[in-house]
């Protein structure tokens, strides 16, 4: 089969005389990827085309990072690397619950589903960085889920920074830390200058990342570390949540965590309490200690916020404001304050 430009592939189409393509999952800057089945082997997988200069060499680091990496339970695993016309295709687990950037734009994520998956991620990072290894391309797209499990994806863009070694120089700049952006100064504590981004963006349940990228301001907020005051904070986030992400992502390395570790285990320290569901801009429920929880917005002459239990109201929480902002705020610190413990 001869290749097109640009190189893709199309549903039903067969690659390299073992891969059916059933649809696209995604696509990014470093690769696409197919879900498709591997007819020799009966099993569903997820397929990653990527063009890259050298596909013979990408592919001989690619192997080297699965036997070092792919042991991990929060790891995709890499099954194969072949290189075809040109570009280099890595077959991979296929995890059916998508990434977390797809959930992101499907649903509302609850802020202690979110925390969860990423204990999960820094697990992984751990990992790679015990081996040396930073990834360089954290981000809410490269964490698949199934179930409630989270698994850290695509280890194209990594470095080994005591030798120098890398596959290419590309890394994902919208997260990345200002030593890295600045100075190609890569670490496990620019890793975790990513993660701090990622889990921003997750709790902030952000879908307009691409508006966002749009900004001509972004550029120069990276390089200081600053793109936080793009974004903000979501009202709902809990106090001790912002603290940890606020200093996950403070430009300076020294008043960082040094490590994925020190991140995991001070998200280890939060006490998870109430799911919050958001199911619009003014209502949030729960179900807590068996009995379902509701906390909303009900507009009137006084604008107040409503919250019951067990479909009686808490009269403590319910109150009239002046305004229609403060009824507003008043509800997302509500939430705020009572996601954990």
């Amino acid at each position: 089969m001869s290749a097109v430009a640009p190189l893709t592939f199309q549903p039903g189409e067969i690659v390299l005389n073992k891969y059916e393509i059933v649809r696209p999952l995604g696509s990014g800057q470093f690769g696409d990827v197919f879900h498709v089945i591997n007819r020799n082997l009966g099993r569903e997988s997820a397929l990653k085309l990527i063009r890259v200069a050298n596909p013979v060499e990408h592919r001989a680091v690619v192997e080297a990072q699965a036997q070092s990496l792919c042991g991990h339970d929060h790891v995709v695993k890499v099954l194969t690397a072949d290189v075809f016309d040109g570009a280099v295709l890595i077959e991979m687990e296929y995890l059916e619950g998508g990434s977390l950037a797809d959930r992101l734009h499907q649903e509302f994520v609850p802020v202690i589903e979110t925390i969860g998956y990423l204990k999960q991620i820094l697990f992984a990072l751990e990992h790679a960085h015990n081996r040396g290894i930073v990834h360089r391309d954290v981000k809410p797209g490269n964490i698949m889920l199934t179930g409630g499990i989270a698994k850290l994806s695509d280890f194209g863009t990594v470095i080994h920074p005591e030798s120098g070694v890398r596959v290419t120089d590309l890394f994902y700049r919208p997260h990345a830390s200002p030593e890295a952006i600045n100075n190609r100064e890569f670490s496990a504590a620019s890793d975790v200058f990513a993660a701090g981004m990622t889990l921003l963006r997750a709790v902030n349940n952000m879908t307009g990342w691409d508006v966002i990228l749009s900004s001509a301001a972004w550029p120069a907020l990276v390089k200081e570390g600053k793109l936080v005051n793009l974004l903000g904070f979501a009202d709902h986030m809990p106090p001790k949540l912002k603290r940890i992400i606020k200093k996950a992502i403070n430009p300076v390395v020294a008043d960082r965590y040094p490590t994925a570790a020190a991140l995991r285990q001070e998200l280890e320290r939060l006490r998870p309490a109430r799911r919050w569901i958001r199911l619009n801009d003014n209502e949030w429920t729960c179900t807590f200690d068996g009995r379902a929880e509701r906390a909303f917005f009900q507009s009137g002459i006084k604008p107040s916020v409503e919250y019951t239990v067990g479909g009686r109201r808490r009269r403590p929480d319910c109150q009239s404001y002046r305004t229609e902002r403060e009824a507003r705020t008043r509800l997302a610190e509500l939430v705020a304050r009572s996601t954990l413990a």
